[in-house]
């Protein structure tokens, strides 16, 4: 089943739009998710690869053969099933495209967990990459072009991501020649009603930091732009442009500050002004303070034959890091921090 645009009703049923379809989806979705006692019988468990609020990521390697994979898991008593097989459905419609992480068939539960696995990423995360400085100006348009490719995808598809961040960016070479955009469990179609950030949160746009509980707003793809401009600023410099993108954030005072002021400074504040004219305007247009008038993600691709300005008076390649490749798996089956989270009673 395909999740297609709301306004393309070419094929298929004219009524039914991508939360109709999602839903549908889902319901048939429950009915085939295969229950484990432990995720043991069908895994080798290896390492842990990261963790959160609401499960951990595993590097596994599948009994009946095959290549590792990351084996994601949500704790029961912490995340609904509805979310957990939205998460998964999304995932296995939109894993056709590169440039989005691919999620492999066969959902799990075990009396703890849900599970689904997706492919593994050896170079780990795109924060991973981004020590001290940011990566060179080659890899930094690598890396935007595919994103804004992979969410135009979803875009066309009427979905929106919503987490776009360097954490959630998935990295499969040192020399970024592909990357994969992950973690899909705030993805919902376009027009879902969404509330702030929980927290103070870098990549949030103005728009959704200034609603105050219970106020929502319509979900748009505006809300990916303004992720990719931010993105593009970390992958660039290593660091978040601000604090939350509020007043009275100092940085984000002085750049909303440049951007509203008419006419426009030549010279933007710091740190901005290392970026060449062309960057700027690409920054410009992802940034806009007006969700309305921002650029769509694949403005990107207008701008990747200038100069962007990054390389300049920069030594060496700079930003890698330790980036040595697929670590081994040196751990044996059953460490103690597997168990912990995956040993079923």
């Amino acid at each position: 089943m395909e999740l297609r645009d709301p306004e393309n009703h070419e094929d298929g049923d004219p009524e039914e739009d991508t939360a109709t379809a999602l839903q549908r989806l889902v319901e048939l979705t429950a009915t085939r998710v295969t229950p484990l006692r432990n995720l043991r019988v069908q895994y080798r468990l290896i390492r842990k690869l990261g963790s959160g609020s609401y499960g951990r990521v595993l590097l596994a390697r599948p009994r009946q053969g095959g290549p590792a994979v990351a084996l994601k898991l949500l704790r029961r008593d912490m995340v609904l099933r509805t979310t957990f097989l939205r998460e998964f459905c999304v995932g296995r419609c939109v894993s056709s495209h590169p440039g989005l992480l691919q999620t492999l068939a066969g959902p799990l539960q075990t009396p703890r967990h849900f599970a689904f696995a997706q492919e593994y990423a050896p170079y780990g995360d795109l924060s991973g990459m981004l020590q001290e400085r940011g990566l060179p100006e080659l890899l930094v348009k690598r890396v935007v072009a595919q994103l804004a490719g992979a969410l135009d995808f979803l875009h066309g598809r009427g979905l929106v991501h919503a987490d776009v961040k360097p954490d959630n960016v998935l990295v499969f070479d040192p020399v970024c020649s592909r990357v994969a955009l992950g973690d899909l469990g705030l993805t919902r179609p376009e027009g879902s009603p969404t509330p702030a950030p929980p927290g103070p949160l870098p990549s949030a746009p103005p728009e959704l930091c200034l609603l105050l509980p219970p106020d929502t707003l319509p979900l748009r793809p505006a809300v990916d732009s303004w992720g990719l401009g931010v993105l593009l600023f970390c992958a660039a410099t290593a660091c978040f442009p601000w604090d939350v993108a509020l007043a009275p954030d100092p940085e984000f005072e002085a750049f909303a500050g440049w951007l509203t002021t008419r006419p426009q400074p030549p010279q933007p504040p710091p740190p901005w002004d290392q970026f060449a004219p062309p960057a700027l305007a690409l920054l410009q247009g992802l940034l806009d303070l007006d969700p309305e008038t921002r650029s769509p993600p694949l403005v990107v691709l207008d701008f990747l034959g200038d100069d962007w300005g990054l390389d300049r008076n920069r030594e060496g390649s700079g930003g890698l890091g330790d980036m040595s490749g697929e670590d081994g798996e040196e751990e044996e089956e059953g460490g103690a921090s597997l168990e912990e989270g995956t040993e079923e009673e």
